[in-house]
C-alpha cells in the first residue's frame, strides 16, 4: 500500500468535496422541487414545441392539451392541502404524440391526414407532415419518427434545465463555502501538518458509500457536523494578524483563492467527486509494481528498485529440479 502523505491528503479532499456536494445537491433538489423547475421546463418545451415564435400563444395550446384524457392522467390533481394543479416533470413521447394528433377530437377514429391537419399549430402540422410524407404513409414508422421527434426536443429542455441548475448550484456552492469558510488551502494545510486528523479522515474516506436516494436537510446537516468532528477546519474563527499590509493583501488573496476552488470544485457534483475518491483509492490500496526482469524501475519516492537481471540488482532465481551432480575430471 502506498505510505505518501501527499496522497493522503489528496485523499481527505476528495473526500470532504464528496461530502459537501451531496449537500449542495441536495440543496439544489429542495429548490427545484419547491419551485416545480422541472415540470416548469416541460411547458415551456412544447410550448416552444408548437409554437417556437409565439412563446404565449404556445403555453395556451400547451394547457389545452395538457386538458387531453392521456395526459391529464398524469397532471396532479387540486387538493384541500394543495391549492393547485402540479404538472408532470415528464411526460413519455409515445402518450404525447398520441394526445396530439387527438387534441380536439378525442377518440374519433379518423386517418392519419385528418389528424395532422387537426392540429392547430401550423409549426407542429408542418413538421408532422415531413415526418409522415418521409415514412411514405407507413403509420408504425411515421409514429415511430414523431416520438423521436418529440424526444429530440426534450433533450434541448433539459439542457435549459441543467444550465438553470448549474446556476443555482454555483450560487449556492458559493454560499455554502463563504458562509463555513471551507477554504481548500486551509483544510490541505490541517491534513498535512495533522497526522492523526488525516488518518481518521482518510478511513472515514474508506467507508464512504453513494448517495442511495434523495439527500434530506437532515443528512446535509449531519454530515457537515460530521466533518467538524473530523476536526476538518470548517467555521469562522478567531486566526492569527498578519503583520504589515504584504502579509494582509497575501492572506486576503489566498483565502479568496481557496474559497473559490472549494465552490468551484462542488459545482462538479456529488457523481463526479465519488468517482474520483473510488479511482484514489483503487490506487492507494493496490501498491508499486513489481520490478521487470530486466529493467530498473523507480518506484515509491527515491527509491530505486532493480529487477532480476538488471544491473546491480538481485541475481536471477535458480529454477527448482534435481540438482545434477558435476562430473569428475581427470588429468
Amino acid at each position: 500500500m502506498f505510505d505518501s502523505a501527499v496522497l493522503e491528503v489528496a485523499f481527505g479532499l476528495v473526500f470532504v468535496f464528496v461530502i459537501l456536494s451531496f449537500a449542495c445537491s441536495a440543496l439544489n433538489e429542495t429548490i427545484s422541487s419547491i419551485f416545480n423547475w422541472r415540470a416548469q421546463f416541460l411547458r415551456r418545451g412544447i410550448a416552444n414545441l408548437l409554437e417556437p415564435a409565439n412563446l404565449d400563444r404556445g403555453l395556451e395550446q400547451t394547457g389545452k392539451l395538457l386538458e387531453h384524457p392521456l395526459l391529464n392522467a398524469l397532471v396532479r390533481p387540486v387538493t384541500p392541502r394543495s391549492k393547485r394543479r402540479h404538472y408532470p416533470s415528464y411526460v413519455p413521447s409515445r402518450t404525447f404524440v398520441a394526445a396530439l394528433l387527438d387534441f380536439d377530437r378525442a377518440g374519433a377514429a379518423r386517418k392519419v391526414e385528418d389528424a395532422i391537419a387537426a392540429v392547430p399549430s401550423e409549426d407542429a402540422r408542418r413538421a408532422l407532415t415531413v415526418l409522415y410524407e418521409r415514412a411514405d404513409g407507413d403509420v408504425t414508422r411515421f409514429t415511430r419518427d414523431a416520438e423521436r421527434w418529440f424526444d429530440d426536443s426534450m433533450e434541448r429542455v433539459s439542457g435549459w434545465y441543467r444550465r438553470r441548475v448549474q446556476k443555482v448550484l454555483w450560487a449556492l456552492a458559493v454560499a455554502l463555502v463563504v458562509s463555513l469558510n471551507i477554504d481548500t488551502f486551509r483544510i490541505a494545510e490541517q491534513l498535512w501538518t495533522q497526522k492523526a486528523v488525516r488518518a481518521a479522515v482518510v478511513a472515514r474516506a474508506e467507508t464512504v458509500q453513494p448517495a442511495t436516494g434523495s439527500t434530506g436537510l437532515k443528512e446535509v446537516a449531519d454530515d457537515v457536523t460530521e466533518l467538524q468532528q473530523l476536526s476538518i477546519p470548517i467555521g469562522w474563527t478567531a486566526e492569527t494578524r498578519p503583520e504589515g499590509t504584504y502579509d494582509w493583501v497575501l492572506r486576503i488573496v489566498l483565502k479568496t483563492l481557496g474559497l473559490l476552488l472549494t465552490a468551484a470544485a462542488l459545482t462538479l457534483g456529488a457523481p463526479f467527486w465519488f468517482d474520483v475518491l473510488s479511482k484514489v483509492a483503487r490506487l492507494r490500496s493496490a501498491g508499486a509494481p513489481p520490478p521487470a526482469t530486466d529493467a530498473v524501475r523507480r518506484g515509491e519516492g527515491e527509491e530505486t528498485r532493480a529487477g532480476p537481471g538488471a544491473p546491480g540488482g538481485p541475481a536471477p532465481p535458480i529454477p527448482p529440479g534435481p540438482v545434477a551432480s558435476t562430473p569428475e575430471v581427470t588429468p
